[in-house]
């Protein structure tokens, strides 16, 4: 299946695997900087890394007990027809993990901060693409972290009063306000 694109050219391979190992990574390092960028209402950009972080807790609460009731294994284990471009460890693929974790917080902060939220659903489907690519998941793993991840944003939104009070009673009192 990934046979058609993988393994052909190297500089691709190589982006395909940074991105499928560590653009979760970049993700977080985005929302974590979205903290201090000054753009926008204080609480309403204290409020979209309370809502990623949730979103992403959550949707990856769900996506673990899926994979404990329905374990589905992995392209590479399953298929010979699958370039395998890095190691990774048999277990269940179904849903993805890191295209869950992406989406969710990638919804989560774009619910709040639009630009941002685009900027991070991009690298979310690169992600998602990447990890079919590199043969680790199938497209349906991906597809159902990310309906996962994007739910799971949506549910959160609807706290957003929750969120609203705990900024004004707890945060704004704790941290220091340079920090705000």
């Amino acid at each position: 299946m990934n046979d058609d694109i993988a393994g052909r050219v190297t500089f691709i391979d190589n982006v395909m695997k940074f991105f499928a190992q560590y653009g979760i990574y970049v993700i977080v390092a985005l929302l974590a900087a979205s903290w201090f960028i000054r753009a926008g209402m204080g609480e309403q950009r204290r409020i979209a890394v309370y809502t990623a972080i949730a979103s992403a807790g959550i949707a990856l609460a769900i996506t673990l007990m899926i994979q404990r009731v329905y374990d589905h294994p992995r392209p590479f284990v399953d298929r010979t027809d699958y370039v395998l471009l890095m190691r990774h460890a048999a277990d269940s693929s179904f849903p993805s993990e890191h295209a869950t974790a992406a989406f969710a917080i990638a919804a989560g902060a774009g619910l709040y901060r639009q630009r941002l939220g685009v900027l991070m659903l991009l690298i979310a489907c690169v992600i998602a693409f990447s990890r079919v690519y590199v043969g680790v998941h199938y497209p349906a793993d991906v597809g159902a972290g990310a309906a996962i991840g994007v739910v799971s944003a949506f549910a959160v939104w609807l706290a957003r009063p929750l969120f609203s009070w705990a900024d004004r009673a707890i945060v704004r009192r704790l941290v220091p306000s340079f920090l705000l």
